[in-house]
């Protein structure tokens, strides 16, 4: 029994450190196409846009490492406003406040123990738009996320829709209180 619960807490000890482990690793990859990608993406590659965007992706409060939500959003909002469909579902997703994304757990915990920024309007804006463009998954994270706002909140991303392109995309825009 002893043994047991030995070798259980040795599992468990070992599991964090091999959480930080790939946790280092993936930012290592990060930085490396982070370099790979700036100077396409400053030029107008979509592509390179979404890496970038993809590459800073995202972090709960503030920043950590490359993880900024002020450059994610930054790139994402230029290929969205280049069309790209996945861009607007990922402004969505961060506007919902789903600023955790793939299997980083220790980013998962303390999402779950800390509020998340959220403007409802504007992130509905961003699912309904990645639903026009066919983005699989947008119509249903809308319809989701339209269903836990008032009549209000829907009627302000309709209208927020309308003039897409001239509302505020990046972070610091949208949360101006929030400088990270």
């Amino acid at each position: 029994m002893i043994r047991t619960i030995g070798i259980l807490l040795t599992a468990a000890m070992l599991s964090g450190c091999a959480a930080v482990a790939m946790q280092g690793a993936t930012r290592a990859s990060d930085n490396a196409r982070i370099l790979a990608n700036e100077d396409a993406a400053a030029a107008g590659d979509v592509a390179a846009q979404m890496k970038m965007g993809d590459s800073h992706c995202c972090t709960i409060a503030g920043s950590a490492g490359v993880l900024d939500n002020q450059k994610a959003t930054e790139w994402y909002c230029k290929a969205a406003k280049a069309g790209d469909p996945r861009a607007k579902y990922e402004l969505g997703r961060i506007y919902s406040g789903d600023l955790v994304r793939g299997m980083n757990a220790p980013a998962k915990a303390a999402a779950m123990l800390t509020t998340q920024r959220e403007n409802k309007p504007l992130a509905l804006m961003w699912f309904n738009l990645a639903a026009e463009a066919g983005y699989d998954g947008a119509a249903k994270k809308a319809a989701q996320l339209g269903a836990e706002m008032t009549g209000p909140e829907r009627l302000q991303a309709n209208l927020r829709q309308q003039d897409w392109e001239a509302q505020a995309c990046e972070w610091n825009a949208v949360y101006p209180d929030n400088q990270l």
